[in-house]
């Protein structure tokens, strides 16, 4: 095969020359030739890796320089503030980004020179082989230099030279190229993590907006509940103190009446009659109250409700109020809620309103049979018409009293016992003691219009 070549070559260059050196020359230029050719080759496989960043490219770059030229040392230097370079060597020297503490000092001299001139430098020093340091240009800007230490054996020409320009001009669109990737994907990085925070935003912003629209029908629900509980709180109180007391004096006036008539009358037996139905009346008022006015269990306790009123209290009005409680049960019958919670109500009315009270306490106690809610205040005390009504039932009523006759009728009503009575030390204390498995005692109750029932 080699025999086969040179034939071609003699038949191509004229072997019968008398000069015997131009085939030898030859053979060395295209050998060199091939070399030059493997080189460039290298060279584009290095230039391919723009996507693996600068630091990877600039290496592979003296890698490629270092084994064309045979070089001790090649260097790249970078013309940027931190004046980054990577250094290696046909010798086996590692890349690094730092220059390297056994690295020559005129390499570094060399770089200097290209940056400066910004032209091909050619160093020769006694002692070492000749440094070639070739500038690398983009669109005439210096973005570094390329400097390269050949071997003492390396035979330097024109070709050589173009390689090392070919190589430095190449390596400098390749880091343009390197520099614009890793740019490209900094901001594909940003724009991905602002899309992700856009769309982030606009989740959140929906779901705010999805409970703004929740908590704006629960607002327009609580506003509507809120009326109707209004409408219905102003029934029942037109009811209480004006219908139901109504009523009640019928009832009494009527009860006068028949204690002056004898029995087995007409007259007698007509109000007796009359008497029944204001009763009966009565009774369906209560129940309307009852309806209008119900605290309901399923959404608060006992315990929750009169925590509310004493926040309700405390809030609206002049009178602190403060709930004490021990040893809450679970739940408790509706009806035994509804009363006690209205016979505290009541109270802290009395004391808002009528005994110029500054505080009042609420005290709840629970054992395994009963319960007993007490409520004191600090006001000028129950008058001493209501405390002689109290404990003489057969005295007349004194005007204002139909609370007072409302909150003893709720106690019977559950089974419980109210007293009411002035504290010591100034004020009134309102106690309801009642079983916990109610005894509705309103059906036992033959004398009503009394003023103890009423």
């Amino acid at each position: 095969m080699e025999t086969t070549r040179e034939h071609l070559l003699e038949h191509l260059t004229g072997l019968k020359s008398s000069k015997r050196t131009y085939y030898p020359e030859y053979r060395e230029k295209e050998r060199r030739l091939d070399r030059a050719i493997a080189s460039i080759a290298n060279i584009s496989a290095a230039l391919c890796n723009t996507t693996s960043g600068v630091p990877f490219l600039a290496q592979a770059v003296v890698r490629v320089a270092a084994q064309h030229f045979e070089a001790d040392w090649a260097v790249i230097a970078l013309n940027d503030a931190a004046r980054q370079r990577w250094i290696t060597g046909h010798n086996g020297h590692e890349a690094a980004v730092q220059t390297n503490t056994d690295m020559p000092l005129v390499l570094d001299t060399v770089i200097d020179q290209v940056i400066a001139q910004r032209r091909l430098v050619v160093a020769i020093t006694p002692g070492l082989p000749g440094i070639l340091g070739e500038p690398m240009f983009l669109s005439r800007q210096l973005v570094g230099a390329l400097v390269v230490m050949p071997g003492h054996q390396f035979v330097l020409d024109e070709r050589e030279l173009s390689v090392l320009q070919t190589l430095a001009n190449q390596a400098a669109v390749a880091f343009e190229n390197a520099r614009l990737y890793e740019e490209s994907e900094r901001l594909r990085a940003e724009a991905t993590a602002h899309y992700e925070e856009t769309y982030r935003q606009k989740t959140q912003l929906e779901e705010q907006n999805r409970q703004l629209e929740r908590a704006r029908r629960r607002l327009i629900r609580a506003r509507q509940n809120e009326t109707v509980n209004k409408e219905r709180n102003r029934i029942a109180r037109e009811l209480h103190d004006n219908v139901a007391q109504h009523l009640i004096s019928i009832g009494m006036n009527l009860e006068w009446c028949r204690a002056q008539l004898l029995p087995q009358t007409p007259v007698y037996e007509r109000i007796s009659s009359t008497k029944e139905m204001a009763r009966g009346a009565i009774t369906r008022v209560r129940e309307a109250i009852f309806e209008l006015s119900t605290i309901k269990t399923s959404q608060v306790s006992l315990v929750e409700a009169l925590n509310d009123l004493a926040t309700d209290f405390t809030r609206r009005t002049h009178l602190h109020v403060q709930l004490h409680v021990a040893d809450a049960p679970g739940t408790l019958p509706t009806e035994l809620e509804y009363a006690c919670y209205h016979i505290v109500q009541e109270a802290l009315f009395n004391a808002y309103k009528h005994a110029q009270a500054g505080s009042a306490w609420i005290e709840v106690q629970f054992d395994a049979e009963l319960v007993q809610i007490t409520v004191t205040d600090d006001g000028i005390g129950i008058p001493e018409a209501y405390l002689q009504q109290e404990q003489e039932p057969h005295v007349g009523q004194p005007a204002g009293h139909f609370g007072l006759c409302t909150m003893h009728e709720r106690a019977q009503e559950v089974g419980g016992d109210l007293t009411i009575t002035r504290r010591p030390s100034g004020g009134t204390e309102v106690c309801i003691t009642a079983p916990l498995q109610m005894i509705n005692r309103s059906s036992q109750c033959e004398h009503a219009y009394s003023v103890n029932d009423c």
